[in-house]
Order: structure tokens, then sequence, then C-alpha cells
């Protein structure tokens, strides 16, 4: 009996370590600004552009978008936004990586805006949200909040006022009702 319960616990605790060490295999994107150590992955640039310009659909949106705010070229990334079809923007995938290039344009009233534009498009169901998709605009919208309470337009002229409000911002946990 107490063979099988070790040999039970070894068995799961050897499955959180391997999920643990694999991680969920998306990365997630920084809102704050990113440290000059980090590294980027080679991403086809060219493929993006067409891809967004032929056929814009909310993924080719998005990828392109991203790589533009994760170059640091985030008023390339609003311009592509903006030549977006409408319904292409009010999807919340879209309005983060908006509100990402906006905020790192120094736009953080702008920034909220669009957040809080998407979790209403969401409220009144006229784009289809998904609930992790509602529970992370809401977790933007409080940081964004918070940057704008504390007066912050910029966030490279003063990233330890970023990081409070960062700090501030993950304090309040809300809840999300699944639909």
């Amino acid at each position: 009996m107490r063979s099988g319960l070790l040999f039970t616990n070894g068995i799961l605790l050897a499955g959180i370590v391997a999920v643990l060490a694999i991680g969920p295999g998306t990365h997630s994107k920084r809102l704050l600004p990113a440290d000059a150590k980090t590294t980027e992955t080679p991403v086809d640039m060219a493929a993006l552009e067409s891809a967004a310009s032929l056929t814009p659909t909310v993924d080719s949106v998005v990828a392109l978008a991203s790589a533009y705010v994760d170059r640091g070229q985030p008023g390339l990334a609003s311009a592509v936004i903006e030549k977006a079809p409408r319904a292409i923007q009010l999807d919340p995938r879209v309005a983060d990586v908006a509100a990402r290039a906006l905020f790192h344009r120094g736009r953080a009233r702008q920034a909220l805006a669009t957040v809080e534009d998407a979790l209403d498009a969401c409220d009144s169901e006229t784009v289809a949200c998904r609930s992790w998709q509602v529970a992370k605009a809401r977790r933007q919208a409080a940081f964004l909040h918070e940057v704008v309470a504390a007066g912050i337009e910029d966030p490279m002229t003063d990233p330890a006022a970023v990081r409070a409000a960062y700090e501030r911002s993950t304090q309040k946990v809300g809840l999300v009702a699944m639909r």
C-alpha cells in the first residue's frame, strides 16, 4: 500500500516538473518596456507585411503589429491596426496590441480608451470574446488606469513609476464571470 502511494506521488511530481519545465508553449507579450538585454527571435517581416496587406485577418494583423511593437516600432504597429477593417480592430487580440503600441508611443490615455472599448464590445457581445481575453483585457485596463492615475505619459522616462503602477494594478484581483 505504502509503496503504491510513493510510486503514485513520484509520478505526480514528475508530471508537475515536466509541465513547469516545458511551460505553456505560448509567449506572453510585454506591456512594460523591454530590457535592453532581451533577444528577439527572427521574424520574416516581408511575409507578415504581405499577409496583413493582401488578406487582412485578425491573426495577420496581430502578428504584424506585435512584431513591430517587439522591434521597438510602435508607430508602425498603430498604422497597421488603423488600416485594418473596423471589425478586425474591435477584436480583443487586436485591441491588446493596439494598447501596447499606444502605451509605448507615450499615449497611455488612448491605450486605456482602446482597452475599455474592447471590453465594452465584449460586454455588448458585438464580438465573440473568450473569458481569458476578457480577463487579460481587464488586467491590462487596471494597469493602464494606474499609469494614467499616476500621471505617467511616457513609459521610458520613468521606468520605476511604471513598475510601481504595475505592482499596484496586480494587488487588485477581480473575478470574471464565465458565460
